[in-house]
């Protein structure tokens, strides 16, 4: 009779018993998810991720529009076609500076000397010319005076020099050095765009950009113009003890010494020894480890030219 009455006490405790040998068992089976174990306060680490190498332009884009491709490790530029006609005969196109390359007369200062007065009433016709080479606008102007017979080369040149500042300014044309009170001459820049050559005509005709390219004008008058082109510091040093290895049987390896005042280098190649090696293989970041290709199908001739951002690219050894 007594053990009838006790049962209704130790089904409760049985309960909680099995309760909490399934608590128990939940907690050791699942250290993780409750909190419990070593592995909660110390998480795997992460996969390691495979890195591969960048390959980083050597330096400033040749000109507007270019993009750099990691893929072949060069620039790709929109094609450029020359826009309108020379200014002189003796221009050529260049499709990388995307500009007419003048000798004598264009350059990022041009310098202008009046050699003799005029001996005829006439006009004369100055014009500014550039394609900027970072932005790709083109910066043009044009201005005009009237000349008469035993002009003084002073009161000329300085006319010219009037004519470049107050029409030309708004285009980034600036005189930086004036001389003409006492020797007829002045300096013109190109403070608008700095890095990009332009070209300075003098003509009488307003449909000419420059006559003085075959000497005096109609009027008799005569200018001198000399361009000169950009300078930059520090300019890369030539490459030393340039070497060639097949490290694996597949494969062409160029070390070399690095250069002085070099941020990276230019990998060029040429079908024969004495090319022009114009063709941009690869780039590099120092001479050590080089640069690495596959086995080239033909001959191959390589050579290698240090650069930095203010310069470029130096002398290929």
């Amino acid at each position: 009779m007594r053990s009838r009455r006790r049962m209704p006490y130790l089904l409760p405790c049985l309960r909680r018993s099995v309760a909490t040998f399934c608590g128990l068992a939940l907690l050791l089976l699942h250290p993780v998810a409750f909190g419990g174990g070593p592995a909660a306060s110390e998480p795997s680490p992460p996969r390691a991720l495979r890195t591969a190498a960048t390959c980083d332009p050597p330096g400033p884009a040749p000109r507007f529009g270019c993009q750099w491709s990691t893929d072949v490790c060069d620039w790709f530029c929109p094609v450029c076609d020359p826009f309108g006609t020379p200014p002189r005969s003796s221009c050529n196109w260049d499709g990388k500076l995307c500009n007419w390359i003048c000798p004598g007369y264009t350059g990022v200062e041009v310098t202008v000397q009046t050699l003799q007065p005029p001996v005829l009433d006439a006009v004369v016709y100055v014009r500014l010319s550039s394609l900027c080479t970072a932005t790709g606008a083109f910066a043009g102007c044009s201005g005009s005076f009237a000349v008469y017979p035993g002009m003084p080369v002073s009161v000329k040149c300085q006319a010219i020099a009037d004519a470049i500042s107050n029409d030309c300014s708004a285009a980034g044309y600036a005189v930086t050095e004036n001389d003409c009170r006492l020797a007829a001459t002045f300096t013109a820049s190109n403070v608008g765009c700095p890095a990009t050559p332009f070209a300075l005509g003098l003509s009488n005709d307003p449909a000419v950009f420059d006559q003085t390219g075959q000497g005096p004008l109609p009027d008799g008058e005569a200018e001198s113009t000399t361009g000169t082109t950009a300078t930059c510091a520090p300019l890369p040093g030539p490459v030393g003890n340039l070497r060639l290895a097949t490290p694996s049987g597949g494969d062409i390896q160029l070390t070399w010494d690095d250069a002085t005042n070099a941020d990276g280098y230019v990998v060029f190649s040429d079908t024969t020894p004495n090319g022009t090696f114009d063709t941009v293989a690869g780039t590099a970041r120092s001479g050590t480890p080089g640069w690495t290709a596959g086995m080239p199908p033909g001959i191959e001739f390589y050579l290698v030219a240090g650069s930095n951002s203010s310069c470029g690219i130096g002398p290929k050894r």
